[in-house]
């Protein structure tokens, strides 16, 4: 019987063998040597290799393949979302306490039933019921803007902050709070771990998160051990001030309403909780960075901003601020809008996928577990789609046959198939609202120094995996007093 055993293990290693042998001489596409890997604006790296290897970019030493076309990024993680909506959950991941969060988490039964439930409150037919938390933040950022406009970064962040936890658990957090600058540092910390080759050792040395933070090149379990007391901590704190308040009766809130419905199954609670952290972490900093592009975008581009304000003014007038039912009436409004998702996607590369199974595409063998990242940021600028691809040109929506008001599926900023921004819809709506109200009440302009001189502003970005306006100096006034008063009657300070 032992023989028997070991001529089956060795007959099963030598099929294995041979099946390996087999893939290694198939035809993968092209690509450069893993060394070459970017950690910072990996975006830029990833589009000239698309234009030196072609459409598909394998990096064969790592299992990564780089998509810097739409037309491929449709073709793979849309029309075959059934082999490509996997994730990599990393050992550092894992460490930080990321791997069970919806959006990052493997596909599984257990991200499924999270998915729905995320769907359920998020999904176009429901998002309304965020319309008065919307309007009342957009509102107090423009109150802020018009009385300490030298804070608009500050205040563009705290808008994203504020609108999270009022709409969701249903609290007060102002940016200056202890549990907002956690989240802020939690979210720096995200970034460096979603992207590949920033902690190579761990990468390459998995067994090494089992020994002692003091062991030689064990430094990563220190940064590890710091960013999973912070995600447990946003974890469960913002879940428990809501349900107190709900049981002392001082308010309500998404999260306190879907906890008390599943009372008794743990599952579900914890189900709940995680939806709110990743409110949180999705929300926040990309909803900043999309308004920050747009107040940038408008202080570089005063003729566009003038259109967009002439298109208000025309439309609804200085009697009262925009609203979500007059979108359909603002095509030039919404091509700024539609221009800042093309030329300034938050997450340039996405989020990545990971293959489930080997497939094969164009001829190419594309091996089970490869990760795919799709480089948004090159796909937003084909030049086979869009001409003079790096300007500001809200009028190229304008005059594409479908004109702005688009699906928001064609937005891919919110990314590809079954992995698509569960919470694009509620996203839309912010940064649509903040634009509009921006133009109808305030004109933004090169700060000048104290000789009257414009202060040049660099456009300059950050190069991490979320990519947002490096700080800038910019001049924000009201722009008349029609507008101010609109503005301080709407927000009580």
């Amino acid at each position: 019987m032992a023989v028997a055993v070991l001529a089956f293990a060795l007959m099963v290693f030598l099929n294995h063998r041979r099946l390996q042998d087999s893939k290694r001489t198939m035809l993968h596409p092209p690509g450069p040597p893993a060394r070459e890997m970017p950690t910072h604006n990996t975006w830029i790296k990833f589009q000239e290799w698309g234009k030196e290897y072609g459409e598909l970019v394998y990096v064969q030493e790592e299992n990564i393949l780089i998509l810097n076309t739409s037309r491929v990024a449709n073709d793979l993680l849309e029309k075959r979302a059934s082999i490509f909506s996997d994730r990599l959950v990393t050992p550092m991941m894992e460490l930080c306490g990321l791997g069970y969060i919806f959006s990052v988490a493997r596909y599984s039964n257990a991200w499924r039933r999270d998915r729905k439930l995320f769907l359920r409150n998020f999904r176009q037919a429901t998002v309304d019921r965020f319309f008065p938390y919307q309007y009342e933040e957009v509102h107090k950022f423009l109150y802020n803007l018009s009385t300490s406009p030298h804070e608009f970064m500050q205040h563009t962040m705290g808008l994203s902050q504020s609108l999270v936890f009022s709409s969701i658990y249903g609290l007060d957090i102002h940016p200056s709070d202890p549990l907002a600058r956690m989240a802020v540092e939690t979210l720096a910390n995200l970034g460096k771990v979603l992207t590949i080759g920033f902690f190579p050792t761990i990468e390459r040395f998995p067994w090494l998160r089992y020994l002692p933070s003091w062991f030689p090149g064990c430094g990563f379990k220190r940064v590890a051990a710091e960013c999973l007391e912070k995600v447990e901590t946003l974890n469960t704190v913002p879940f428990d001030m809501a349900m107190d308040n709900q049981k002392k009766g001082l308010g309500t809130s998404l999260i306190a309403e879907l906890a008390i419905q599943n009372e008794g199954n743990a599952d579900m609670i914890e189900a709940v909780k995680r939806m709110g952290i990743l409110s949180y972490l999705a929300a926040s900093d990309t909803t900043m960075s999309s308004i920050g592009s747009f107040l940038l975008s408008m202080t570089l581009h005063p003729d566009i901003q003038r259109k967009g304000q002439e298109e208000i003014d025309r439309v609804i007038g200085d009697k009262r601020l925009p609203t979500f039912e007059d979108r359909p009436s603002l095509p030039y409004v919404e091509a700024i809008y539609q221009e800042v998702m093309r030329l300034h996607p938050p997450l340039p590369t996405g989020l990545f996928h990971t293959s489930t199974k080997d497939d094969f595409y164009r001829g190419f063998h594309i091996p089970k577990g490869c990760v795919v990242i799709p480089n948004i940021w090159a796909m937003n600028r084909d030049e086979e789609l869009y001409s003079d691809p790096d300007k500001f040109m809200p009028e190229r929506h304008l005059d594409s046959p479908t004109g702005p008001f688009t699906n928001i599926n064609n937005i891919i900023a919110f990314g590809f198939g079954r992995r698509v921004c569960a919470g694009r819809h509620m996203a839309d709506n912010t940064v649509w609202l903040a634009v509009a109200s921006v133009l109808a009440t305030l004109t933004l302009g090169k700060a000048k120094d104290e000789k009257g001189n414009e202060i040049d502003i660099p456009g300059e970005y950050t190069s991490g995996m979320f990519r947002h306006p490096k700080p800038f100096q910019a001049s924000i006034t009201p722009r008349n007093q029609n507008t101010k008063n609109l503005i301080f009657a709407t927000t009580s300070p």
